[in-house]
């Protein structure tokens, strides 16, 4: 019986060392590579379309992304307007790029919502176009609200009450170990509300997003 125990005693032990060795690689993987997009390029772009009708905002950024970009934007046949649940809240999400370190995407709601923002291994930002964006950092007594124009950054690891009201559309990036975002993107499609066709979409996008990333990184190295 000792003997027994002791045997899983190593094993468990052995499984917590091989996850904590995979953790440091991932890190220092994430730590030291080269990404394609960055934080303040992302939030000038949309703050110099904050104000405009925001469908208009999203075309030019489209674009623009496109011209500086070539490669790593979804073409205009595989953008669609997904819906997210997610956290207790609603709202929509048009994925623009994707891999396993970064995604962009157009996000926003027509009804008022809000619940939790969400753990990640990953730091994301959002920049307002339209409406309004108010948050509730744990730890803190007080909320704050943020505007079109205004860059909201979520921390690796940091946890926070969101809401959003209706007409609120903004630009997101995400940098970090992106897969570690989708338990909890897909948890209430998936449990919740069951909606298995959005759960579709999504896997989708993200999958076509991925595949274009393949491509172009192949042609960049002259595979083909």
């Amino acid at each position: 019986m000792l003997g027994c125990c002791g045997s899983r005693a190593v094993r468990a032990a052995v499984l917590v060392a091989v996850i904590g060795v995979m953790l440091a690689l991932v890190r220092q993987w994430l730590m030291s590579k080269t990404y394609t997009f960055t934080r303040e390029e992302i939030s000038a772009l949309a703050r110099e379309h904050a104000g405009l009708d925001y469908e208009v905002a999203f075309s030019k950024m489209i674009i623009e992304l496109r011209k500086k970009h070539p490669g790593h934007i979804l073409p205009d046949e595989d953008l669609q307007w997904v819906f997210v649940n997610a956290g207790g809240w609603m709202g929509s999400m048009c994925l623009l790029h994707a891999s396993l370190t970064e995604y962009v995407l157009l996000f926003g709601t027509a009804v008022d919502t809000g619940g939790h923002s969400g753990r990640y291994w990953a730091e994301i930002s959002d920049t307002i176009l339209s409406g309004t964006f108010r948050q509730w950092k744990e730890g803190t007594t007080k909320s704050e609200i943020f505007y079109p124009g205004d860059t909201i950054v979520h921390e690796v690891g940091e946890a926070t009450s969101v809401q959003w009201s209706a007409g609120t559309w903004m630009v997101e990036y995400g940098r970090g170990f992106i897969p570690s975002t989708l338990g909890f993107a897909l948890a209430d499609t998936f449990f919740s509300t069951q909606d298995f066709l959005t759960f579709y979409y999504t896997v989708r996008v993200y999958t076509k997003a991925l595949l274009l990333e393949a491509n172009t990184y192949l042609s960049e190295v002259g595979f083909f």
